[in-house]
């Protein structure tokens, strides 16, 4: 579970930042070839404490009742736990957890390089590598070394038709919801990191509300903008749901986003977004298959010094944390996809050389009929699946020059199950940020 919060939602759901945090630098131009780079480096000091995740529910003899699901917010055992006075063999209390890492923010050290030339006055080719990496070791051993991430890698060629992609970049569902907390919420912070023991980028707000759009390969066509508005269609390489009986795919993943812009005239401007995806899966030993589709909607407001952001994702076989996740909060026990929706909400105030944040956004998962149906022996519904995460966070930004960004931001992550459990855990966080 820990490399599922953190490798793949950290590393998928923190995504391409070129076009968004920073604008580009030339490093040489000869021609109509020019040579740019972008990127950004920092840390933080991120704390914890609250409480530790949900473990089993026993009998009076020591036997499993139920067990705990999906989301939650590190490991059982992770804190410390006392055996329950006059409780079953071996059940323990719940616990807490408390800790501090030195960890990387919501996005990671990146390095992007590309090569564009001006093939006539229409058109324009874009070749485009982007690197992350991150700051603290894995397991906390300081000899692990830190892999380098290609984390993006395409040519893009665009003109008066429009433009069309070929590699490894953003997915389009999720995409203009994700962006809300990047440019309101947790550019320059860190938000939830997963856990203290983690490592790579952090979450942000995403999983608590907020899908993240993630990266995958993919051919993307973009239309001209058109009376503000812009659909961009795109068919990525499928994904298969690991762990759930649904392992075998045929097609490519159809993904789409349509958006519209509108300016205000010198006082800002609106932003509206709507974005699906669908895969058809398949199983290996009988030909049965099922399919994952969700819709993502919101818009964004830019008025004077004020920035709110809102926005919702519904769909089936998405997961908690980015779409088509390998989650036990994704599939039931007889491997049917639950539903799963969520609701973001970003506001920010820009003044002078401060931002000032604070959004709220909840996860929720649906259960199916197989969910409650009770264990023929014990009579108890042997799961409690995860039923939503709510998080809550604030974050103040003072930018000491245009490149450079010092940040204190704090977050509310609370998690419940379907039988009860609950978990509250609260993180502080306090860093640096040079881009470029």
């Amino acid at each position: 579970m820990r490399t599922r919060c953190v490798l793949w939602v950290s590393l998928l759901c923190s995504f391409g930042f070129s076009k968004i945090a920073s604008a580009e630098k030339i490093l040489a131009k000869e021609g109509d070839w020019t040579v740019y780079t972008d990127g950004r480096v920092g840390a933080f000091a991120s704390f914890d404490y609250g409480d530790e995740v949900p473990g089993n529910t026993l009998d009076a003899n020591g036997n499993v009742l139920h067990s705990v699901e999906g989301g939650g917010v590190g490991l059982p055992g992770d804190g410390v736990q006392q055996p329950v006075v006059g409780g079953a063999p071996g059940q323990l209390t719940q616990g807490t957890i408390e800790g501090m890492r030195i960890r990387s923010g919501f996005i990671g050290n990146t390095l992007g390089v590309g090569v564009r030339q001006q093939i006539n006055e229409t058109t324009m080719m874009t070749g485009y590598l982007q690197f992350w990496s991150y700051v603290e070791s894995e397991s906390r051993i300081k000899t692990n070394p830190n892999p380098i991430d290609v984390r993006q890698g395409y040519v893009k060629v665009e003109g008066r038709w429009g433009s069309v992609l070929v590699g490894r970049t953003r997915s389009l569902f999720s995409r203009g919801n994700t962006d809300i907390d990047i440019l309101y919420g947790h550019r320059y912070g860190v938000g939830y990191p997963g856990s203290v023991d983690s490592y790579g980028p952090a979450n942000g707000q995403i999983g608590f509300g907020l899908l993240g759009s993630g990266f995958d390969a993919g051919i993307l066509y973009g239309t001209p903008v058109l009376g503000g508005f812009q659909l961009t269609v795109g068919a990525y390489d499928p994904i298969e749901l690991q762990g759930s009986p649904w392992t075998r795919t045929k097609w490519a993943r159809p993904e789409a986003e349509l958006t519209f812009e509108r300016p205000l005239g010198s006082l800002g401007k609106i932003i509206l977004f709507g974005n699906g995806v669908y895969q058809k899966l398949y199983t290996v030993v009988v030909d049965e298959s099922t399919t994952v589709e969700g819709v993502g909607y919101g818009g964004r407001l830019e008025l004077g010094p004020l920035r709110l952001g809102l926005c919702a994702y519904y769909g089936k076989g998405l997961g908690l944390y980015y779409a088509l996740e390998p989650s036990l909060a994704n599939v039931d026990a007889v491997g049917n996809l639950r539903k799963e929706d969520g609701y973001y909400a970003q506001s920010q105030l820009v003044f002078r050389k401060w931002d000032i944040a604070a959004g709220w956004g909840i996860s929720r998962v649906f259960l199916n009929p197989a969910d409650n149906v009770p264990d023929p022996i014990t009579g108890q519904i042997p799961i409690s699946v995860i039923k939503y995460q709510m998080g809550i966070s604030s974050a103040f930004v003072y930018h000491v020059t245009p490149s450079l960004h010092v940040d204190v931001d704090v977050f509310r992550a609370q998690e419940a199950w379907f039988l009860g459990e609950r978990q509250v855990v609260y993180f502080a966080n306090s860093g640096m940020t040079f881009t470029w």
